[in-house]
C-alpha cells in the first residue's frame, strides 16, 4: 500500500472515526456509492454487494498469504456503509482517494468491480411501472458515467 494512500486515509479516519480494518475495504466504495445513489439500499443491491465483500476478502487473504480480516471487520463496515447511510463528505473524500489511487493495480479486479456497479444498478428499480429508458435512474447513470471515465483512463477494457 503506498505511504500517500495510507497518510490520507488515516487523516480520513480521524476526521469520522474510522477503523483501521476500514482501509481494506476501500475497493467497496464505488459500489457502496452506486447502492446510495438513488437514496435507497435495496435487498438485491445488498445481495450484490455482500457476494462482492465475500469474494473481496478471500482476494485479499489469498494475496496476503493469511487471513488478513475478519467477517467481524466486514459485517461491522458494512452496517456503517451499507445500512446506515454515511455523510456524503465522507463518501466524498473516500471516493477521492480510492479514485486517486485507483482502487486494485489488476485490471481484472478493477473490471470486477465495474461489474458489479453495472448489476447494482440495474438491480432495482425505485418506481414501478419504469419508462422504456427508466430502469437506472439518472442518479445512477451519472455515477456509472463517472466510474466509465475513471476506469477508461486507467485501464482498456474489452466487452466481456
Amino acid at each position: 500500500m503506498s505511504n500517500d494512500k495510507q497518510n490520507n486515509f488515516e487523516l480520513i479516519a480521524k476526521e469520522f472515526e474510522l477503523k483501521p480494518s476500514d482501509y481494506y475495504f476501500l475497493d467497496l466504495i464505488p459500489l457502496i456509492e452506486m447502492i446510495w445513489a438513488d437514496g435507497e439500499n435495496q435487498p438485491a443491491e445488498l445481495v450484490l454487494l455482500y457476494q462482492f465483500t465475500i469474494e473481496h476478502i478471500a482476494h485479499l487473504d489469498r494475496a496476503a498469504g493469511i487471513p488478513l480480516i475478519t467477517t467481524e471487520d466486514a459485517n461491522d463496515f458494512l452496517e456503517r456503509f451499507a445500512h446506515q447511510r454515511p455523510p456524503q463528505r465522507l463518501l466524498d473524500a473516500l471516493n477521492e482517494l480510492v479514485v486517486g489511487s485507483y482502487l486494485s493495480a489488476d485490471p481484472d479486479r478493477s473490471r470486477n468491480i465495474l461489474k458489479y456497479c453495472m448489476d447494482i444498478a440495474a438491480a432495482c428499480t425505485t418506481q414501478y411501472p419504469y419508462a422504456l429508458r427508466g430502469r437506472i435512474v439518472e442518479s445512477e447513470k451519472a455515477l456509472l458515467h463517472k466510474l466509465f471515465a475513471v476506469f477508461q483512463n486507467k485501464y482498456s477494457f474489452d466487452a466481456n
